[in-house]
């Protein structure tokens, strides 16, 4: 029998003519088939490995998020991402945030110094629509009534180019190019014209300065009657400007006409561990929060930062951001906060939120929700899991770091870790 022959025989005949062939007994046999076939099963899994790391490898994302929620994520729509993101580049969020990334002067932090890369961490986030973000969701709370919709009006500086009819003077080419008066000298006449003579002259001795004067030999300058002069003349140039003015920026707003509505209470850790990286992942977390709400009449927005105290302090309300300027100015003020704390209580700054969020339901129905963005592990204790439970109050956990965190996993209705260290 030929090689090629045995080659296409079938695996058991192939196995039976080595068996007859050779000398070994039928148990080393079948030892020596088992350990063929374990050998070409591993290396066929082996292969398999390889491509489904070749595709991983061609769709890796500088950065790694992982969000895991305890229910299932609603589909978002490319028009809602897309018009998220020209409202982010039309109130200069990515360059406000690129501009805090500067100013860390960090390494971590060059990444986020380009307004580019801010866009499309952003747009990474839009587009994975985690439960925290709210986008395309209906308006929740209270009654459902009509939809009423409307459009409201931000203002912001930007540059706009334009073409308008500018006068421009231009020199007028009747003017004649006149010697200078200085140039030119000429001797004293009077006694009177020597005080106008060079200073060089003047404190000579009266004697010597009068017999000079008598030869003609004090100088002064002559001063010409016909003084040089430069004329204009009009001419109207249509020109392109580009100037800085107020532009109005349409906010589309929309709001059920029922009682109640949403509440999203926002605690950003702002101890020192958060300076850098940590700190502008967390602003470009809470901007997209922030934005992807602002349209909603009846949602509104508390805040606080905490480390080893809050602010504002425990007696005093938290910031609350209800109209669009005040959703607005609310962004801002969360940008100058200074992660300079030098602790993380985490489980006092749950309570103190929900005691907030219980004074407010007093007056209204409201349906709460949390968003708490932190870099570092915290043990929850039980008294706060019960509170949090009581008061049927959403907690989403962003952690702007890859490590794990058990503890607030556990009561999380969300957990987010954004993890983008393949960056450096």
């Amino acid at each position: 029998m030929s090689r090629a022959d045995s080659e296409q025989l079938p695996l058991a005949t192939r196995d039976d003519r080595v068996l007859e062939e050779s000398n070994d007994t039928p148990l080393i046999a079948v030892f020596k088939a088992i350990k063929w076939a374990v050998v070409w099963w591993l290396t066929l899994f082996a292969e398999m490995g390889k491509s489904v790391n070749r595709k991983r490898l061609r769709q890796a994302r500088p950065w790694q998020i992982k969000i895991k929620p305890r229910f299932g994520q609603p589909k978002h729509r490319l028009p809602d991402v897309e018009s998220l993101l020209n409202l982010h580049r039309s109130l200069d969020d990515f360059e406000k945030i690129a501009a805090h990334a500067r100013d860390f002067h960090s390494r971590d932090c060059d990444f986020f110094a380009d307004r580019i890369k801010v866009e499309d961490f952003i747009r990474c986030l839009i587009e994975r629509n985690p439960p925290w973000l709210y986008v395309s969701r209906p308006l929740s709370g209270g009654e459902i009534g009509a939809d009423e919709q409307s459009e409201q009006i931000l203002w912001r500086d930007h540059e706009v180019v334009s073409f308008e009819e500018v006068e421009l003077f231009n020199p007028d080419e009747s003017w004649r190019d006149l010697p200078l008066s200085s140039m030119t000298m000429r001797p004293t006449h009077t006694l009177d014209e020597v005080w106008r003579a060079r200073l060089l002259d003047q404190i000579l001795p009266p004697e010597v300065l009068v017999d000079r004067h008598n030869r003609g030999e004090v100088m002064i300058p002559i001063h010409n009657q016909a003084h040089q002069r430069l004329e204009f003349r009009s001419d109207q140039r249509m020109m392109e400007l580009t100037i800085r003015k107020p532009v109005p920026i349409p906010i589309p707003s929309e709001g059920g006409n029922g009682s109640g509505g949403q509440l999203l209470y926002i605690l950003l850790d702002s101890s020192a561990s958060m300076q850098g990286k940590s700190a502008i992942l967390g602003m470009a977390v809470i901007a997209a929060v922030i934005r992807a709400n602002m349209g909603q009449r009846d949602t509104r927005y508390l805040f606080r930062s905490y480390a080893e105290e809050l602010w504002p302090r425990q007696v005093e309300s938290p910031c609350m951001a209800r109209t669009l300027q005040e959703k607005d100015a609310l962004l801002d003020i969360i940008f100058s906060i200074n992660f300079n704390g030098a602790a993380t209580h985490v489980n006092s700054a749950l309570d103190v939120a929900v005691e907030d969020i219980e004074h407010l339901r007093r007056e209204e129905h409201l349906e709460a929700g949390l968003l708490l963005v932190t870099d570092g592990r915290a043990e929850i204790l039980e008294s706060t899991r019960l509170r949090l439970r009581a008061a049927e109050v959403k907690l989403h956990t962003v952690m702007v770091t890859r490590e794990n965190n058990p503890g607030l996993e556990a009561v999380s209705e969300s957990f987010t870790s954004l993890d983008i260290s393949a960056l450096h």
